[in-house]
């Protein structure tokens, strides 16, 4: 019997039940707060996080701004405990001035960028009657202390820059700027680290960016941009929202829900790589304050695209005799009530199976088998994989479906499913229902969680994306 020889054509794809997502969030206002000044900007560091405050220290000179408010240093507190937090302590003393230093991140490699007064006039020893400037200052990490600070290379004498974000890899800086050919106000632009020097900063576009302000940008896992605005559409003032980077376009954004967004400003959030902590800034208790978040909501970092199977393939056989003078033909016979008279053949199936591929020679005169060239034993299997079915583009306002029961999974019996539909709402069920509010290209996640017999102590997961389009009616 001959060894037919079969190519696989795969191609990939680039009521509401949505539960709200404060059902999956759990909040509490940091011990690190104070009652009567503020605490904004939290950056996780060191199993503690530094923020920005404005309340009164011994170490340095106490100055005011032109509203008689003290300026803003850096601390620090280590988390020690569930709800037990170190007293705040002045980080970085070595970079300290009579200024503004806010709004901190820190890379991985220990370098320290945060937002600076770069240039004041007025008195300096009690309060600060004259123009203040703000710029981004860069310091390492000595063996024992921060080096002196140098300037971000696209400070400028004219206009503030600050809210500096930097990449995992230290080599993209995301930061706001109130340059008068942006958008409006204060946007978000970035730069890119190339041979120790910083490119030209580029505009994050229309998608993210407004005629109002654009702040706190936060990036997660490269292609996530979380960032605070006045400008775009939200609930409060100043509200959090997010957008995706997908095929080098920014996503329409999308408003952070409650816990996180409410009548007051919210802003500067932050989360850990695994998406199951994070904090963010408020002043829904009267003055600005740091939240903590803790996710009861299952984190899944690696998210492939789904693939979507064709179970398309192509059928050959090598070594065949030419039948052009004859009365006979070669004929696929694919299992499923199927044929097709041709040497070469590409067929489909309409699902996975097991199927008999004969390769048979007929004869045109009788119609029937003179002889059988070769069979095949085909079983088709699903890729094993989370799979969700769903429309690649629905209205605003329509109820749509999304059904994971098309899930091949092997490794792990599934226990639970997990959406999260792109637009802040997520659901936790095998099928589920929900619309969206606004037009624009959503990224869809259904992430499983369950246990193997090998390992049942073990929790598994597994996920997948897949994008939806929602269209204007």
């Amino acid at each position: 019997m001959k060894l037919i020889k079969i190519i696989l054509l795969s191609s990939f794809i680039i009521l509401n039940h949505s539960v709200d997502a404060q059902v999956f969030f759990r909040i509490e206002r940091l011990p690190v707060n104070t009652h009567s000044f503020s605490e904004m900007a939290p950056v996780i560091f060191e199993n503690g996080i530094v923020f920005s405050s404005n309340r009164k220290n011994d170490v340095v000179v106490v100055t005011v701004d032109q509203k008689g408010e003290y300026l803003y240093n850096l601390y620090y507190s280590k988390n020690t405990g569930v709800k037990h937090w170190t007293r705040p302590e002045l980080f970085a003393k070595e970079i300290i001035s009579r200024y503004h230093e806010s709004s901190a991140s820190l890379s991985s490699d220990g370098t320290l960028y945060y937002t600076a007064t770069i240039n004041a006039s007025g008195k300096i020893g009690d309060n600060m009657s004259g123009d203040t400037l703000n710029g981004i200052l860069i310091s390492s990490r000595g063996k024992d202390e921060w080096l002196p600070p140098k300037q971000f290379a696209h400070n400028s004498d004219e206009f503030n820059v600050g809210f500096p974000c930097i990449s995992l890899d230290g080599n993209k800086l995301y930061f706001s700027s109130q340059n008068p050919e942006g958008y409006g106000g204060y946007d978000i632009y970035y730069s890119d680290k190339i041979d120790n020097k910083w490119s030209d900063p580029v505009n994050a576009g229309d998608k993210i960016n407004t005629s109002g302000n654009e702040i706190f940008p936060f990036i997660y896992h490269e292609n996530r941009l979380y960032f605070s605005s006045d400008g775009q559409e939200g609930i409060g003032n100043i509200d959090i929202f997010y957008s995706e980077l997908v095929n080098n376009e920014w996503t329409e954004v999308v408003n952070m829900p409650s816990p996180f967004n409410s009548r007051a400003d919210d802003f500067a959030y932050v989360v850990t790589t695994d998406m199951d902590t994070g904090y963010f800034a408020s002043n829904r208790k009267g003055t600005d304050d740091i939240y903590r978040f803790v996710s009861t909501f299952p984190s899944f970092p690696e998210c492939p695209e789904q693939v979507e199977e064709s179970f398309c393939y192509e059928f050959y056989e090598s070594g065949l005799v030419n039948l052009d003078t004859t009365s006979l033909e070669y004929e696929w016979d694919f299992g499923d009530g199927t044929s097709l008279r041709q040497t070469r053949a590409v067929h489909c199936f309409e699902n996975p199976g097991y199927y008999m591929v004969q390769l048979n020679v007929i004869d045109t005169l009788t119609g029937e088998i003179s002889r059988s060239e070769a069979v095949y034993d085909l079983d088709i299997e699903k890729m094993e994989q989370a799979f969700m079915l769903i429309p690649d583009t629905a209205g605003m306002n329509e109820n749509i479906s999304f059904d994971a029961s098309g899930t091949n999974i092997k490794q792990f019996t599934i226990e639970n499913y997990y959406w999260d539909f792109g637009d802040g709402s997520m659901a936790e069920e095998e099928d589920a229902e929900h619309s969206y509010s606004k037009p624009g290209i959503y990224n869809v996640r259904l992430g499983l969680t369950g246990r193997s017999e090998e390992e049942p102590e073990m929790i598994q997961k597994t996920c997948a994306n897949k994008q939806i389009i929602i269209l204007e009616k």
